[in-house]
C-alpha cells in the first residue's frame, strides 16, 4: 500500500466507504512511499485514519500550503488537507476510466438512490461492494444483448459457485435454481432482486437454496433427506 488511491481500494474491497476515511499528514512520514503506516505488510487501511507523507508526489503543491513551521489555523488546515487528499485520489482513481466504467458507476448509484424502486436500493445493500460491481456488469450486458436468461444464469452463477439454472422444458417461461446457499431472508430478499433485475414479468422462478430438487435418473439429487420434492 504505496499511494493513497491504493488505501481507498482496499478499503472499498473490504465493503468499507471511501467517504470514512479520514486523511491526515503524518507525524513521521516515510519518505519512501504516500502512506505511513506502522506495518508495511498491511492488507488495508488501520482504521478510518490514513497518514499521508503530502511531500512524497505532491511537494510542489503542498509544500507552501501545509509548511511545518506554521502553527495557525490548525483545524481548517486539517479540514482542507482531508479534501484535497479525497479530490485528489478521486481524480487518481479517474485516470483511464473506460465509457463501461463509467455507465457502472451511473447505473450503481441510481439503484442505491431508489430509482429503480426503494425496495431494489435495500436489496442492493445486501450484496458486497464487489458482489454490486458482478450484477451491475450483467445487467449492462443484458442492456446491450437484450438476452434476459442468459444475463440472469451469469449474475446468480457468479454470485453462488454452486449454484445451477434450470429451464423447464414442460412449462413455458419458469425457470428452476439452485442456489446452494443457506435459506435465510437475506438471500430471499437477494434472490428476488436478481429475478425483478433480469426477468421479464411473465417468467416464474423457483428458487431452491440449501437442498438441490429431486431428478429422476440423477443419483445426486436423490439422496433422502437431502432433496425437495418438486
Amino acid at each position: 500500500m504505496n499511494y493513497a488511491w491504493e488505501a481507498v481500494l482496499l478499503a472499498e474491497q473490504n465493503d468499507r466507504d471511501r467517504d470514512s476515511l479520514r486523511f491526515v499528514e503524518a507525524v513521521t512520514p516515510s519518505p519512501y512511499i504516500e502512506v505511513s503506516v506502522t506495518d508495511l505488510n498491511t492488507g488495508e487501511p488501520e482504521g478510518d485514519r490514513v497518514e499521508i507523507n503530502p511531500l512524497y508526489r505532491l511537494g510542489d503543491v503542498f509544500g507552501r500550503l501545509f509548511d511545518r513551521n506554521t502553527d495557525q489555523m490548525v483545524q481548517t488546515r486539517a479540514l482542507f488537507f482531508d479534501v484535497c487528499m479525497h479530490y485528489i485520489t478521486q481524480l487518481d482513481l479517474r485516470e483511464g476510466l473506460s465509457k463501461e466504467d463509467y455507465h457502472h458507476s451511473l447505473l450503481s448509484d441510481d439503484i442505491r438512490s431508489g430509482r429503480y424502486g426503494r425496495a431494489a436500493a435495500e436489496r442492493f445493500a445486501l450484496f458486497s461492494r464487489q458482489e454490486q460491481k458482478l450484477v451491475v456488469r450483467e445487467y449492462l450486458r443484458l442492456l446491450k444483448t437484450g438476452n434476459c436468461q442468459e444475463s440472469f444464469r451469469k449474475a446468480v452463477t457468479g454470485l453462488y459457485a454452486d449454484a445451477l439454472v434450470y429451464e423447464n422444458n414442460e412449462t413455458a417461461y419458469e425457470l428452476l435454481v439452485y442456489l446452494g446457499t443457506a435459506d435465510t431472508d437475506a438471500q430471499r430478499e437477494r434472490a428476488a432482486f436478481l429475478r425483478d433485475m433480469f426477468l421479464p414479468v411473465q417468467e416464474t422462478v423457483h428458487f431452491f437454496y440449501e437442498n438441490h430438487f429431486g431428478i429422476i435418473g440423477v443419483d445426486e439429487t436423490m439422496g433422502v433427506d437431502e432433496m425437495v420434492i418438486f
